[in-house]
Formats: C-alpha cells, sequence, structure tokens
C-alpha cells in the first residue's frame, strides 16, 4: 500500500475544523492519501517530540495514535501546497523595490560613532529571543519568515555598508555592533511585516524530519493552528513579553547568586527606591555585556502609587535600527531593555502603565512608568 504526503485545501481545512470542532489543529502532525482506501488519512503520536534547541514543542504533541478518516470527497485540492493560508510572503520586488529605495533615502544615515564590542552569547540572546518569540506566537511559517528575512537584509546590506564606509562592518559577526544595528534591524523589519500584515490563524510551515547521516534534508508540510485567545491586535505586545522573558531568565541564570545579581523589586507597595536599584542593574547588566557605552537611571516623576523612570543608553547596539523602526513605524521594535524591564517588574506584581522611546544625540531615552 503506498502513502502519498499532500497539503490540504482551504475548504477541507474548514471542513476539518467544523467537524473537530478546531481540535484536529492543534494535534496532528502530516496528512497521508491512501489510495485504495479512498481515504484521507491524519495520524497521530501521543509521545512528545523534542525540537533541535532541547525544548519541548507542545503546541505541536499528538494527543492519540488513533487515525482520523476522511473520505476523499470532502477534498478539492489534494496535492497542492496549502499557501492560500499563508501569509503573503516577501518578493524581491518588495525588498529593493521603488517603495524600500525611498523609505532608504528618508531614513537617517548610520552613525560613526564609537561603540562597545558586544559579547557574542548576550548578541546571540537577543537575536534568537526575538526569532524564537515570534516562533511561539504562531503566526507566520518560520520557513517562510527565513526565506523572508534574507530577501530584506539581502536588500538592506549593501546601502547600509556603503554608508558606513568599506572595512567599518565586519559581516556576520554579532559582536561587531555596526553589523548587529544592521541584522536586528533586518530582523525586526522582517517580524514587524509578519505580525502587521493580518497574520492567519491556521498555516502550513514546512518541518525539517530527523534522517540518518549522510542523508538528503527531508521536510514535512504541518498544519499550525494559534491559540484562538492570541489575536492578531495582541500579537506584538505577546512577542515583547517573551523576548523580556527570556533576556531575564538568562541574566538570572547566568548572575543570579553572585554580586552583580539583579536584585528582585519588592512586592506589594512600589518602593521606588528599590525599584531603581534594580532596574539600575539590569543597565549595568546590559553594559557590562557591551550593548552600550555608557548609561544611566533615574527616578523622573513618583506619586502614591506611581512612579517614572528614565533608562538612557549612549551609543547603543541599536542606535541606527531603532532610529529606523520608529521611523517606518514599525511594531514590536527592538527596544530590548525596555522588554526586559518590562518583565523585571512584572515579576513582582507591577505593570508598565506606560512607556516610550526616543533617540536623541546618539542617546536611547526609555521613559518607563510602574505602578
Amino acid at each position: 500500500m503506498e502513502t502519498k504526503i499532500f497539503s490540504l485545501s482551504k475548504m477541507t481545512i474548514c471542513i476539518l475544523y467544523v467537524v473537530t470542532g478546531g481540535k484536529a489543529f492543534n494535534i496532528f502532525q502530516r496528512v497521508s492519501y491512501t489510495p485504495c482506501s479512498s481515504r484521507l488519512q491524519l495520524e497521530f503520536d501521543g509521545d512528545e517530540q523534542e525540537n533541535e534547541s532541547g525544548y519541548i514543542d507542545e503546541k505541536r504533541r499528538f494527543i492519540t495514535k488513533t487515525p482520523i478518516l476522511i473520505t476523499t470527497s470532502m477534498i478539492a485540492n489534494a496535492g497542492k501546497p496549502l499557501y492560500a493560508f499563508a501569509a503573503e510572503p516577501v518578493t524581491a520586488g518588495e525588498a529593493d523595490g521603488i517603495g524600500a529605495r525611498l523609505a532608504r533615502k528618508l531614513r537617517k544615515k548610520a552613525p560613526k560613532v564609537l561603540r562597545s564590542k558586544l559579547n557574542q552569547d548576550f548578541a546571540v540572546l537577543l537575536m534568537r529571543s526575538s526569532y524564537n518569540a515570534l516562533d511561539k506566537i504562531d503566526c507566520v511559517a518560520m520557513d517562510q519568515f527565513q526565506r523572508d528575512f534574507f530577501l530584506i537584509r539581502q536588500a538592506e546590506y549593501q546601502p547600509y555598508v556603503n554608508q558606513l564606509g568599506p572595512g567599518i562592518v565586519q559581516q556576520g559577526m554579532l559582536t561587531d555592533p555596526n553589523y548587529f544595528d544592521f541584522i536586528s534591524f533586518a530582523q525586526y523589519t522582517t517580524i514587524s511585516r509578519e505580525i502587521n500584515k493580518n497574520p492567519p490563524l491556521v498555516f502550513e510551515e514546512q518541518q525539517s524530519e530527523n534522517v540518518g547521516e549522510d542523508q538528503p534534508q527531508r521536510f514535512v508540510s504541518t498544519l499550525i493552528k494559534r491559540d484562538p485567545l492570541l489575536t492578531n491586535e495582541m500579537l506584538s505586545k505577546q512577542h515583547s513579553k517573551l523576548v523580556g522573558t527570556d533576556i531575564i531568565d538568562k541574566l538570572d541564570e547566568i548572575f543570579g547568586g553572585t554580586p552583580s545579581e539583579i536584585p528582585s523589586v519588592p512586592i506589594g507597595t512600589l518602593d521606588s527606591k528599590a525599584t531603581l536599584a534594580s532596574l539600575t542593574q539590569l543597565k549595568n547588566l546590559f553594559l557590562l555585556n557591551g550593548f552600550a557605552f555608557d548609561g544611566n537611571v533615574s527616578i523622573t516623576k513618583v506619586g502614591p502609587v506611581e512612579a517614572e523612570y528614565c533608562i538612557s543608553l549612549k551609543n547603543p547596539a541599536t542606535l541606527w535600527s531603532g532610529t529606523a523602526l520608529q521611523q517606518s513605524r514599525a511594531d514590536p521594535l527592538n527596544c530590548f531593555i525596555l522588554k526586559a524591564a518590562t518583565e523585571l517588574v512584572s515579576r513582582s506584581g507591577f505593570v508598565v502603565s506606560s512607556s516610550s522611546v526616543k533617540y536623541e544625540e546618539n542617546t536611547e531615552i526609555t521613559y518607563i512608568r510602574i505602578k
């Protein structure tokens, strides 16, 4: 008996959603068609699967080994890739078209300023946490994100390098603040596009299969369904929260129990001075990892139940990209210390009621109001 792997049509997905009450999309991994039975078979496996990063990917767990059978009369376009439910991919024309070139001309030029060399692990943390957060909120196929990211950075790289001059940017070196500034811009330009282009609730993703050594890489089309409670309007905020969580978790892992650990924000009544000490140490760890040349944290306003703080970072690694992303109205932005500070205070039961980021005289200035 021969089994063929193929994607479902849009109509079939709608039928599946109605028949199973939406539960099918939470559990099935692959679709196979058995010619002799004229049936479409969705197979499940009850075991948890571990991805390449070593994390359990719960959203793709299979909860039963019992196959679901649906007659092929329900299939309108068997064998065709399911791109009707995917966000529109970036094209070369979009990445380097007239609109993109005009946007480049209107941007502020990349600054030629003295900046610290980034710690490799910290730079990877910022990039990887941003990627992983996008994967977790399930708004785009990650194989499509990789293609879109490639086209955008390919189109943007040479114009950026030309502004700074030959030999200034060390391509591929995340420790180089000039390169990190560029690659973070490309990453968040892509992330913002994927989040804000009316992303689908259900889409197809190409996932690699485990194969033996010396075997060609194989990919399986997998249907992904986002948690319906996570609406499109919530995606940007949730992405920023996940990035902030990863940053604080890693800093706690490295510096917890040492003289450099971040002091906890006291639970209960807002203690403005204790909170200042926590945010100051967070800033210090960003400086220690080479994210900025210098920095400062101060209290700007204090009320009965609320306080406002200002975090300034001199010549940060995202000096140009932060400005450029704001100019293009990207959302979310790559304001990493704001994401981390928001998560830090939230762990003591406080919320950030308002925040803002601006760039003046090669300084990133973040205002954060806590209550």
